[in-house]
């Protein structure tokens, strides 16, 4: 069975061109004779989008979603549905598994089943394949990574600022050599949260060379160990994890080497629910807004639908909240 993707690759038009002629929009004259001439050869079948079809609703929303297998992104999922669903709207989603190369697919996926609008859950800003969202003719929202494209609103934490206080009161405390165990930096996430370590060294007027020390981690828990056990071996006093299953990993070499938190070592990382309650001392931890962000999602994107005049896009930044415990102290 022909796709949409084939269809515009033939009539030699976007993605969104060949949608919008579909859902009965007027395109320039030689760009429709392509496509009705495509969809002529290919044998595609409309059985979703005929013409004239756009002005009757789903009522049903698309998430495309990096990776659904993190706990944030499934109770990001489960908030998002239950809070449509208190709007009257329905919830598919469609994973690409950080792989930008099926993005296309994806969205076709979500395309083909005639959703009302969009939710992107972490699409990298810089991937070209994300220019596919501005020839849309439905409207898109963004979660956690700010697209930089007409009409789509980006709902973002404020990281880099959150990783900056912590690490500000760190070395406030007395703390000379902090490490960091960062996720990679193709990342923006990533990218944001060592900034804000860095603004920290910068404004306290202490050289990263010097007094950071840096670890490269990948997300998992085998990462965050090994990135202790090798800061560890450069007299760090304290320490800050980028990302919740690092600083599970973080935490195992800390307790199997007998290390006391906040007395020999200071940690804090970013969490999403509430293990950080169960250690001794309890942990300092930045906790993500993840049902705050949710539901400003849904809102904005029902909100886009409804409205009979295209809105233009707008960045919302959510603070997350930091909770200071013990396992941050100051050296005596």
């Amino acid at each position: 069975m022909a796709t949409i993707q084939e269809v515009a690759k033939l009539a030699n038009v976007s993605v969104g061109s060949v949608s919008r002629y579909l859902n009965g929009h007027k395109l320039k004259e030689t760009n429709m004779k392509r496509i009705e001439a495509a969809i002529t050869e290919l044998d595609y079948k409309q059985n979703f989008s005929a013409k004239g079809l756009k002005s009757n609703r789903t009522m049903s929303i698309g998430l495309l979603i990096n990776n659904a297998q993190s706990t944030f992104s499934a109770s990001m999922i489960a908030t998002l549905a239950d809070e449509l669903e208190k709007l009257g709207y329905s919830m598919l989603f469609s994973g690409f598994r950080q792989n930008k190369s099926h993005l296309e697919t994806k969205l076709e996926f979500l395309l083909s089943r005639k959703v009302d609008g969009l939710i992107v859950f972490e699409a990298e800003p810089e991937w070209k394949e994300v220019q596919l969202f501005k020839d849309l003719d439905i409207p898109v929202v963004s979660i956690n990574t700010p697209l930089d494209l007409p009409k789509i609103d980006s709902i973002i934490m404020d990281n880099r600022q959150s990783t900056k206080k912590v690490v500000k009161k760190m070395i406030a405390y007395g703390h000379q050599k902090i490490g960091v165990i960062a996720g990679l930096q193709k990342d923006y996430i990533a990218r944001e949260r060592l900034k804000g370590a860095f603004d920290a060294f910068n404004e306290m007027t202490l050289p990263i060379s010097n007094h950071a020390k840096i670890y490269y981690g990948d997300y998992s828990k085998a990462s965050g160990y090994a990135g202790v056990n090798e800061l560890l071996k450069q007299q760090i006093s304290a320490i800050f994890i980028c990302n919740y299953n690092m600083s599970l990993g973080s935490l195992q070499a800390v307790y199997e080497k007998d290390i006391l938190l906040g007395k020999e070592l200071s940690f804090a990382s970013f969490d999403y629910f509430d293990s950080s309650d169960i250690f001794k001392p309890k942990l300092t931890v930045i906790r993500q807004p993840v049902v705050e962000m949710s539901l400003l999602a849904a809102k904005q994107i029902v909100k886009k639908i409804q409205q009979t005049e295209s809105l233009e896009g707008k960045q919302f930044v959510i603070p997350n909240k930091i909770l200071w415990r013990d396992s941050v102290r100051r050296i005596k």
